[in-house]
């Protein structure tokens, strides 16, 4: 009786079947004649295998079969490695190919995948070791064969893309025997050239035309470049180890040309962007001047004006020292008026030591008058030598003028308040000049200090 525990969907067992068959068969090599083929739209390859007695389905993903470097034909005899699969959904037992050679070849792509994971290992290809390419390169070397196709690619895609760019070619072999030894070669050539970026490429081939990039020799050279280097093997299919180690993968050469710098056209349009920002920068900045300028010659005062100012301020000082001295000449009227009232009534007897006293006084307060006198005459000497100094005439005196309109005669303190052809009147220390103006200009900057001698 059949235990209802132990019963399996037909999905489970066919799950439990394709496992085990994985455990069992994790790499089998298989040679057979190819007795059907299919390429699918997604690029996977579908056949069937076959010998005299028996075939198999197989399958081979799109990821493994770009490098086979050959599209198999139905007839041909192949050797695959694969591991045993069941495809669920019909139950079918199939191949799972990873690797497909025609029957008698060395198996190249297991030398590629033993080589990939040593230098990975060393960490050839980590991200962290790749430098960024130049923004805007002006020099470039590109390392490829002068008769290949790839060289006119690269030259016509950068003449048209960015023809202020200088490239300079290190011609090298890029296939057969020693190709990989001249590569290197070329490589340190090109690194020693002190250019901006580096270009290594070719065009399609096959796996055996394409094998020197997958060399030890070339991807070691490619990874101790010091300058930028973008690899550009073959086309968008093929895969090299040198494309790896390579600060960045081109998917074809045309393409390496292109990653490595931006339209000539693109970098005129960003100058000209800068230009006009900087254009605007420089025109605020302008008009914040002129306006610190404007608020500034609201400030200025002619000579004339200026020595008003300080006379008024002397008259309120000599008006506050008069009041003083005033006030101090009538205490002293009235201290003699007493005295003099207090000598009349003592009368003879104390006439002669009243008089002493009184000559006392007398001689006291002229001393305190005198020296008030001479504090006040002091300080309106300093008060007039001051406004002496700064007086319209020792301005003038010092090479100065000042302007006034010919016919109102304002003082003109402005270019905004002349226009050519308008007379003025220009005064010196000596005399008037009468004057045209021809011209009005204004300055760009803050005008001078007028109290400041030109020279100074």
């Amino acid at each position: 009786m059949i235990d209802s525990k132990n019963i399996l969907t037909v999905s489970q067992f066919s799950r439990l079947l394709s496992d085990s068959l994985r455990s069992a068969w994790p790499s089998v090599r298989i040679q057979g004649e190819l007795a059907s083929f299919t390429k699918a739209s997604s690029g996977h390859w579908y056949f069937t295998l076959k010998d005299d007695q028996a075939q198999l389905k197989a399958v081979m993903f799109r990821a493994r079969n770009v490098l086979a470097g050959f599209t198999p034909v139905l007839g041909d005899k192949v050797e695959v490695l694969a591991q045993l699969s069941v495809y669920e959904p019909r139950g079918d037992l199939q191949l799972v190919v990873d690797v497909l050679k025609k029957a008698g070849q060395g198996n190249l792509y297991e030398q590629f995948l033993a080589l990939k994971a040593k230098l990975a290992q060393e960490g050839l290809f980590d991200a962290a070791r790749k430098q960024p390419l130049p923004a805007v390169p002006f020099s470039v070397g590109v390392v490829t064969s002068l008769q290949a196709a790839a060289l006119a690619d690269v030259r016509q895609a950068l003449t048209r893309r960015a023809p202020h760019l200088a490239f300079c070619v290190y011609p090298t072999q890029v296939q057969g025997e020693g190709a990989e030894l001249q590569i290197r070669q070329a490589l340190r050539r090109a690194d020693s050239a002190g250019h901006d970026v580096l270009i290594l490429c070719r065009g399609g081939g096959s796996l055996e035309d394409l094998w020197c990039f997958n060399t030890e020799v070339v991807v070691r050279a490619v990874a101790a470049c010091q300058t930028p280097i973008v690899v550009g093997v073959g086309h968008e299919t093929d895969v090299t180890l040198a494309e790896f180690a390579a600060d960045l993968r081109a998917a074809t050469p045309t393409a390496a040309a292109e990653l490595i710098c931006p339209p000539t056209m693109d970098l005129l349009d960003a100058v000209a962007s800068h230009a006009l920002s900087m254009g605007q920068s420089l025109r605020q900045r302008l008009s914040r001047l002129e306006q610190q300028v404007d608020r500034a010659e609201f400030g200025l005062v002619t000579p004339r004006h200026y020595a008003d100012r300080l006379a008024g301020r002397l008259d309120a000082l000599a008006r506050g020292l008069a009041q003083p001295l005033n006030q101090h000449l009538q205490s002293v009227g009235h201290s003699l008026a007493q005295w003099s009232q207090r000598l009349s009534q003592q009368g003879r007897k104390g006439s002669q030591v009243a008089d002493s006293q009184l000559q006392v006084n007398i001689q006291a307060m002229k001393t305190r008058l005198a020296l008030t006198l001479q504090h006040t005459e002091s300080v309106l000497v300093r008060r007039s030598e001051v406004l002496e100094a700064v007086s319209p005439q020792r301005t003038l005196e010092r090479g100065f003028a000042y302007l006034q309109d010919e016919t109102e005669g304002c003082v003109l303190s402005s270019v905004a308040q002349a226009q050519p052809g308008q007379a003025v009147k220009a005064t010196l220390k000596d005399g008037h000049l009468s004057l045209g103006v021809t011209a009005v200009k204004k300055h760009g900057g803050a005008d001078p200090d007028p109290f400041t001698k030109p020279g100074s």
